[in-house]
């Protein structure tokens, strides 16, 4: 027998995927924060955060936008509110 027939190969371990709901949720915020290349991590706040309070995290950042208020950007206003939501409410968004 050659050697590449001999090894035993493993099983990929299946990704743990998201329903659809919030997967599209997560676009939506990425789309409406203007921060596409923050998906994974709006992916990550889906997974652990109910949707009415990403809701009103939208809301707020959306009311301090038209204000001028907001300093750096919108997407990193969101993680910060839930950062901060997270830490409250013990919940590891498993963010650095």
């Amino acid at each position: 027998m050659e050697n590449s027939e001999s090894e035993i190969k493993e099983y990929p371990v299946p990704k743990r995927y998201r329903s659809r709901e919030k997967e599209l949720l997560a676009r939506e915020m990425a789309e409406e924060l203007g921060d596409n290349h923050s998906l994974g991590a709006f992916r990550a706040v889906v997974d652990k955060i109910s949707e009415q309070q990403i809701r009103i995290f939208l809301s707020i950042i959306k009311d301090t936008h038209l204000t001028g208020k907001i300093k750096k950007n919108r997407g990193a206003m969101f993680i910060s509110l839930a950062k901060a939501y997270a830490g409250k409410n013990n919940i590891n968004l498993n963010f650095r």
